[in-house]
Parts: structure tokens; C-alpha cells; sequence
């Protein structure tokens, strides 16, 4: 039956029922929403597609209300941030005592490096220009998703000047107490000075998919430098954060 004039579509029918189901804590105990084919069975009065069912989540996602997490399904999006303290991360009391950088972030909760590849290869231009070095110089290339709560949030390929990683665990896939840092200090490499480059942008279609996003969803790109005594750039790396789960914290005395 076609639309009466005035009448807004189907779809934010349904999206307004599903706001208003979440906002009386229906899904509240699981933060699951029922598949999409439940859902049409649900509001087969309304709809009898299942593209106008997805039409209605797609509002609520926009709309911050809910997330849809691949292969898994829909979920009340509850927002606990990861609180990137940039400044305290790094100082080296944190890594040179052997703790793990992620510990200022994530307060206790679950963190793990997914899939992490290890790899000696010859820089590509790209990498000996941010390296400083030339191209076709080995690079130690580690790369690793990292998940918290299960979830993927992280993306992150850092290179290491051969020279340096040789040796030392960073050739390894874990890295050890302290993680790549204190490894080039045991080197005598310790970093003692960072720079970290960042910018939002869409994510491209293989970020999303690799960390469970929508399309075009927002993503930070942060590019860090980290400088030994001699001004030498002993790391470069480039990560891909989920910007939807992330606030990025700066304190520092003036």
C-alpha cells in the first residue's frame, strides 16, 4: 500500500520503535537485538522486506544507538571508550619497567594482539622516507590487529631498521616485558623522544573489514615516530584506530 502524504517511510517506523524498545532496556541484559530476520517476523505488520528492516538499523547506526559487529550480528552500542593517554603511554617508566603501553588505555580490561606477522623485508619508499633510510634497506615489519573486549579496534604495522631489531626479540612475535621499546634500549636504541601524526578520515573499504565497521565508517590514522638520543628514528608505525572507540587524552603541565 503505497505512502499517504505527510506519512514518513516504513523504515523510521521501525526505527522509532527499536529507539524506543532500547530506551525501555528491553535488550539491555545481552545488548543483542534479535537477527534481522526475527525482526521482520516482528514488524511483519509494517514491513514485508527485509531490506526495510535493515533500512531502520541503518538509521539507528548512523544515529550512534546501535552497532553491527560482523558476523555476529546487532548490538546496543554502549560507549566505553578506550582512553589513549598519548602522553602518559609513552613515557618510558611505563615500557621501561616492563610494563605494556596498553595498560594506561584500557584499565583492566582484555587486550589481545590478533594475528601478529613478523617479517624481514626490504623497505619500500614509503617506509625508507618515513625511516629515514634508503629504499631496498631491510626493515623488520611487525604487523598485528589488536582486539579489547573481543572486539577489533586497532590496526597497527610498525617498521624497525633491521640493524636494530637484529638480535633482539623484536624479531619475534611477542616482543617480551616492555614490548619493542625496551628491546632497541637493550640495543642501545632507548627512545627518547616521540612524535605522533594523526588525522580522521573514511575508512577504505578494506580498514572496514578488517576491523568490523560499516562503510566509509570514521577512522583515525596515526602515524608514530619514535627518535633514539642521536635524533635516529628507530620505529615508524602506522596504525588504524576504530574512531568510535577511542578518546584521545592529552595532559601536560604548562
Amino acid at each position: 500500500m503505497p505512502r499517504k502524504t505527510g506519512e514518513q517511510p516504513k523504515y523510521k517506523d521501525i526505527a522509532d520503535d527499536l529507539r524506543r524498545r532500547i530506551d525501555a532496556g528491553e535488550f539491555a541484559e545481552k545488548g543483542k537485538l534479535p537477527p534481522e530476520r526475527k525482526l521482520l517476523v516482528q514488524y511483519a505488520d509494517t514491513v514485508k522486506s527485509a531490506v526495510t528492516v535493515r533500512q531502520a538499523l541503518g538509521v539507528l547506526r548512523d544515529e550512534g544507538v546501535v552497532e553491527s559487529r560482523v558476523g555476529s550480528g546487532w548490538y546496543v552500542l554502549e560507549w566505553r571508550p578506550i582512553v589513549r593517554n598519548g602522553l602518559d603511554r609513552l613515557r618510558s617508566d611505563q615500557w621501561g619497567e616492563g610494563k605494556s603501553i596498553w595498560d594506561v588505555d584500557v584499565d583492566g580490561r582484555d587486550v589481545v594482539p590478533d594475528g601478529v606477522q613478523v617479517e624481514i623485508l626490504p623497505a619500500e619508499v614509503d617506509v625508507a622516507n618515513a625511516l629515514g633510510i634508503d629504499a631496498g634497506e631491510l626493515v623488520c615489519r611487525r604487523d598485528r590487529r589488536y582486539l579489547v573486549d573481543e572486539v577489533p579496534v586497532l590496526r597497527s604495522v610498525a617498521y624497525i631498521p633491521e640493524d636494530l631489531a637484529r638480535g633482539t626479540r623484536i624479531t619475534q612475535a611477542d616482543t617480551g616485558a616492555g614490548g619493542t621499546y625496551k628491546q632497541l634500549e637493550k640495543a642501545g636504541h632507548k627512545p627518547v623522544r616521540f612524535r605522533e601524526d594523526l588525522r580522521c578520515r573514511k575508512a577504505l573499504p578494506a580498514e572496514a573489514e578488517d576491523l568490523g565497521l560499516a562503510a566509509a565508517a570514521p577512522v583515525v590514522e596515526l602515524v608514530r615516530y619514535a627518535y633514539d638520543v642521536d635524533e635516529r628514528i628507530v620505529e615508524v608505525n602506522r596504525m588504524i584506530l576504530d574512531a568510535s572507540r577511542y578518546l584521545f587524552r592529552y595532559e601536560f603541565d604548562s
